[in-house]
């Protein structure tokens, strides 16, 4: 069979089965709309500030208290209906290969800020890396690609015999939880609590079909933070 051909009816199949999600963005002009702190308390609320003027949601946290595998800053999850669960669904079959949000942090010092994506019961999950550290005191578009050919792309899982685009399918065909989590800085030892501010997530659908097709191929063919 064509191998297009048998994507495309991977795609279609598998929409029969699993709803997808549309395009999104959540801009917190209503309220923090069900997304909560790492630590699952309410964010706060501004109204304006934000990198386009707008309103935004900030939350603190003690990066002290960050294990080797960072600390949740944010979370917007199923089980808590984080933007009327509009983010919850089957990325493959809407073709979902990016999620993006404007963001600014006021450590003082540069720091590593990390996208954690998992289904609703938070296993299977991947994490996805800057590369770069970001700057303290300024806004900035952070942007994160899901692939498993994305190198900052780190599966919670492995072993023999591990198959990095199977368990990339299985938790991308439920997405239920996004976090956003960020790295102890070398040598803290003393408790250091940072403002962190978000506006604008975004969950984007591939620019054409031909991405889709290949997202399909790849349930077919074929970090850790929690």
């Amino acid at each position: 069979m064509n191998l297009r051909i048998f994507a495309l009816t991977l795609v279609a199949s598998s929409t029969a089965l699993n709803a997808g999600v549309s395009f999104f963005t959540e801009d917190f002009e209503g309220g923090a709309n069900g997304w909560l702190e790492g630590t699952f308390t309410a964010p706060t609320e501004f109204a304006t500030g934000a990198l386009d003027g707008s309103a935004y949601i900030s939350t603190d946290a003690d990066l002290n208290s960050a294990g080797m595998f960072g600390l949740s800053v944010l979370r917007g999850e199923d089980a808590f209906d984080a933007s009327g669960d509009a983010f919850v669904g089957n990325y493959l079959t809407s073709g979902i290969t990016n999620i993006s949000f404007d963001f600014r942090h006021h450590a003082g010092i540069d720091l590593n800020i990390a996208l954690r994506v998992a289904t609703s019961g938070n296993t299977p999950g991947f994490a996805v890396e800057q590369p770069s550290l970001i700057s303290s005191g300024q806004w900035v578009h952070l942007e994160y690609e899901l692939s498993p050919l994305n190198p900052l792309w780190t599966p919670e899982g492995g072993g023999p015999g591990f198959d990095p685009f199977a368990f990339f399918a299985s938790v991308m065909e439920s997405v239920g939880n996004i976090q956003v989590s960020v790295d102890r800085p070398d040598g803290l030892t003393d408790p250091f609590v940072v403002d962190f501010d978000f506006d604008n997530i975004a969950i984007t659908p591939a620019p054409s079909a031909i991405a889709l097709l290949g997202l399909g191929g790849l349930a077919v063919s074929r970090r850790r933070r929690a």
